[in-house]
């Protein structure tokens, strides 16, 4: 009867990636170990996490160990649930032991010289560094650039954007969800946005408001406050892809993502804060907002980008 039911539950691929989003691994698998249609989605995750069947990269056997190295962090820091600062500081001693130098070497000493003069010898791009909280590099072959005007609620702007590809890499989240999702873009601290090239029809609304949109505010805003947090980026650059939005109802991702607890990741806070202000203005549940109208959405939005103005 148990199985029967189960077979009868539809798997909700949002809710899904909601929790990997959020970091929690566990809760992903927990969910994805409930429906026997998903069995082998849960049997990739019990071979890499539970028996340390990790992936073998299409690179030699010098940059498959350094991989490996990170593929046996994502285990400690999302499936073990290592505290956070002992996962790091065991990546950091595992990499130093394996290019022989002092255990007292910072992380990101490492990753810019050792690890990132590796992969470019051998024709790769490397970029270390954290994302979202957690560790985990970006490494790809091919770097094209362009340029893009984007209208900004503040107004329009031409922005240089690098159209990235040939990856091998795309850090914790692509990692954690096979390929399935993972950063599209993300701004340097040139104010270049860089791109993901396979992740987007550049015709999309995808591509013109949740990478271009996003990334460029981020721009704007760092230019105006190179200190602005984490949270306070992301809530900003998600309000702007709710107000341009109009064939995709993301209030309903954000919703799905949101978690207030976790202070170190950018995007699940700030999703948790826009679904409070939706409902502080509204006067509505957090269930009631997934019905939203689009338009409500959009003018909603507005007013809570308007009162979080940085000039």
């Amino acid at each position: 009867m148990e199985k029967e039911l189960l077979s009868k539950k539809t798997f909700c691929q949002d809710l899904y990636y909601g929790y990997l989003i959020k970091a929690d691994l566990i809760g992903a698998i927990s969910y994805v170990k409930q429906f026997p249609n998903q069995e082998e989605l849960y049997n990739k995750f019990v071979a890499i996490f539970e028996q340390e069947h990790y992936i073998t990269y299409d690179v030699d056997a010098y940059l498959n160990e350094i991989l490996s190295i990170y593929q046996r962090y994502y285990r400690n820091a999302f499936y073990l649930r290592i505290i956070k600062d002992n996962a790091v500081n065991k990546l950091r001693a595992d990499l130093a032991a394996f290019f022989g130098i002092d255990d007292g070497v910072e992380l990101c000493d490492i990753e810019q010289n050792q690890i990132a003069e590796a992969f470019r010898d051998r024709g790769f791009y490397f970029l270390g560094g954290m994302t979202s909280g957690y560790y985990g590099p970006y490494i790809w072959r091919v770097t094209e650039t362009k340029t893009f005007e984007v209208e900004l609620p503040d107004g329009t702007q031409t922005y240089t954007v690098k159209l990235l590809d040939g990856f091998i890499s795309k850090s914790w989240l692509d990692y954690l969800s096979f390929g399935e999702v993972g950063p599209g873009g993300w701004t340097d601290s040139d104010g270049v946005i860089n791109c993901v090239k396979s992740s987007y029809d550049f015709d999309s609304e995808d591509f013109k408001v949740s990478l271009l949109k996003h990334e460029a505010q981020h721009a704007r805003d760092l230019t105006i406050n190179k200190e602005m947090s984490s949270e306070d980026l992301e809530y900003r650059a998600k309000l702007v892809e709710l107000i341009y939005s109009s064939e995709r109802n993301l209030l309903k991702r954000f919703a799905k993502e949101a978690n207030s607890c976790d202070k170190s990741n950018g995007h699940s806070v700030a999703s948790s804060r826009i679904i409070e202000g939706f409902s502080k203005i509204l006067g509505k549940s957090y269930a009631e907002l997934e019905n939203l109208e689009i338009d409500a959405v959009q003018a909603t939005a507005k007013v809570l980008y308007k009162s979080s103005n940085i000039g």
